[in-house]
């Protein structure tokens, strides 16, 4: 029997490039083909499980690492000619995913077994469109569905906490039908360097109120931890694979719950002297102490991704933060981390329940001051939305809060949809935009320095004077001012130009009279589709002899789509100028 397993759509209906994490929260970039991509761990596990435990020919596909639209994905998926499809699902994509599904099974008879977060949330509706809902973590069910034949269909496979799966029956994850390396090479921009992700545990021992992984995966606190020799092994193996992977991400949900767990994997890690190699891992603050971090940063850590998420007391009361809320704590955390020498990437979100926009401020504030003191390297602000399948979307769906809004709204990434009493979805994404404001306003004043040392040695780089010079407005406001004012102190008598959205130029025009703006038409990110053609004309005229692509990615990959501008520009030199005014020739990550 032939079994495809498939990751959501990689494009979905409207345009908008998928970035999918359906077990957390699932976004999407407008006009961004090249945006990177989370490697699907629990439909990795699962193939590997089924080839393992099954006759079963067994296939994974991934729309999101091939950047496919519903129109192609289904063509693919039939072109296996499959007898099952099993598809993990977001909010966020279901739709898309759905039709995929009907047309898969139209085309060629497959029966359809959903998965996922939205499946979960809403099994009865969703089995109107498929032949079997699995709820919640779905690892142990489907496999015990195809182990001895085939299970009964027609039925929603209720969620079970005895169910989930023991970590130490789990092969490694899919490495075959897709590369883990390839989603390195898709460059999460948090990633510094080429990361493989891996994952040391399962399940998270905390409930906030908006986690669709703890309530609707796990069935509420959970965590089962791998042994350290079993990562250790894994991780051997993946750089003996993979001899250009520079590192290891680790995505758990919480990387740190038992802090006497990590001090051990570290001392493994140092002992199988990996510890040349370079890991970052998502975590918690509070679980910290001295001895983890140092032990961190022996072993390869760089880097630590934590959940900040509110400076308000009533937020983080009415987030369930509990005891993840401890302002004491999380300073003396970021003050041993800077000691050591070990980054902080911190998530902060907006629109929570007991928000409004004085507390919400009160983060804005909090996030501002830990940026300019170099507490935080950088950060993430999301919108706080009430996934299904966490109690946020029943609590804001009984008080009446959730009106008239589609499934592709709840992208925490872009959109609010919830309205509280004097604090509507439209004024939370205007604190989010505020807050974005005082991001950039922050980074320009603590990376100045760094860019400008990092500058005055790169610029030799650029070994003929140039006269015309072309930029795209690809990174941050406080990056581009950077940027820009380099370039004007470098080259005074260059003619500069930029290729700049429409809704930017008036801005721009103020504060940099001298530059020359070509107006891009589009929203979302530079793309060649989307040029128009009167911007591109405009810039071939510019007779610029270098192009520079500023880029907020410390990395600079994942800019394929305005680099394939910049090539259709007729500068001869193009060149990235990253987030800490480093230079990278174009050619060195995409080729000549």
């Amino acid at each position: 029997m032939k079994i495809v397993i498939a990751n959501c759509v990689g494009i979905d209906s409207d345009g908008h490039t998928i970035i999918p994490y359906p077990s957390r929260w699932t976004t999407s970039a407008r006009n961004h083909k090249d945006a990177f991509t989370y490697y699907p761990k629990d439909l990795g596990y699962l193939s590997t499980l089924l080839k393992r435990d099954t006759g079963h020919d067994v296939k994974l596909v991934d729309a999101c690492l091939e950047r496919y639209d519903k129109e192609t994905y289904a063509k693919v998926i039939t072109s296996e000619k499959p007898d099952w499809l099993i598809m993990e699902s977001s909010t966020r994509t279901i739709t898309d995913d759905l039709w995929v599904a009907r047309k898969v099974k139209e085309v060629c008879g497959a029966k359809i077994m959903m998965t996922g977060q939205h499946p979960s949330a809403f099994a009865q509706e969703t089995l109107k469109n498929c032949d079997v809902v699995i709820r919640g973590e779905f690892l142990a069910p489907a496999l015990k569905f195809f182990k001895n034949g085939v299970g009964q269909t027609g039925v929603v496979i209720e969620f079970d906490k005895s169910s989930l799966i023991d970590v130490k029956d789990l092969p490694y994850p899919e490495d075959e039908d897709v590369s883990r390396f390839d989603y390195a090479l898709k460059g999460d921009p948090i990633c510094q360097y080429k990361e493989i992700q891996l994952y040391t545990s399962r399940g998270c021992p905390y409930r906030c109120i908006y986690c669709v992984a703890s309530h609707t995966y796990y069935g509420g606190p959970d965590w089962r931890p791998r042994s350290e020799d079993d990562v250790v092994e894994e991780m051997r193996q993946l750089f003996q694979k993979y001899p250009d992977c520079e590192g290891i991400f680790f995505d758990d949900e919480i990387h740190n719950a038992d802090i006497k767990r990590i001090k051990r994997l570290c001392k493994a890690i140092i002992a199988a002297g990996l510890n040349d190699k370079k890991y970052n891992a998502m975590c918690a603050y509070h679980t910290f102490d001295h001895e983890a971090l140092t032990l961190m940063k022996e072993a390869g850590y760089y880097l630590v991704r934590v959940g900040i998420e509110t400076a308000s007391d009533e937020v983080a009361r009415g987030l369930w933060l509990k005891g993840k809320h401890r302002p004491a704590k999380l300073r003396a955390f970021l003050e041993m981390a800077k000691e050591i020498g070990i980054e902080v990437y911190g998530t902060f979100t907006m629109g929570g329940p007991g928000s409004n926009e004085v507390e919400d401020r009160k983060t804005i504030w909090l996030m501002k001051e830990l940026i300019e003191e170099n507490y935080i390297s950088d950060c993430q602000v999301s919108i706080c939305v009430p996934q299904p399948g966490a109690p946020f979307f029943d609590i804001v769906s009984q008080s009446g809060d959730i009106s008239g809004r589609s499934w592709s709204d709840y992208d925490g990434g872009t959109t609010g949809v919830v309205d509280y009493p004097g604090y509507s979805a439209k004024r939370i994404k205007e604190i989010r935009d505020e807050a974005m404001t005082a991001y950039d306003e922050a980074r320009y004043i603590r990376d100045r320095v760094r860019f400008k040392s990092n500058w005055a040695d790169e610029v030799s780089k650029i070994t003929k004077e140039p006269h015309g010079i072309l930029l795209f407005r690809s990174s941050r406001d406080w990056h581009l001012a950077l940027v820009l004012n380099a370039i004007k102190e470098s080259w005074p008598m260059a003619r500069v130009s930029m290729l700049c959205h429409e809704n930017h130029t008036a801005v721009y025009s103020k504060d940099f009279p001298w530059l020359d703006l070509i107006v891009y038409r589009s929203d979302g990110f530079i793309n060649i589709d989307s040029l128009n053609d009167d911007a591109l004309s405009k810039m071939k005229s510019m007779s610029a002899d270098v192009a520079f692509i500023p880029s907020n990615i410390y990395h600079c990959r994942g800019y394929s789509n305005v680099t394939e501008v910049a090539q259709k520009s007729g500068a001869t030199r193009l060149f990235f100028i990253n987030s800490a005014g480093v230079i990278i020739p174009v050619d060195d990550l995409y080729g000549k």
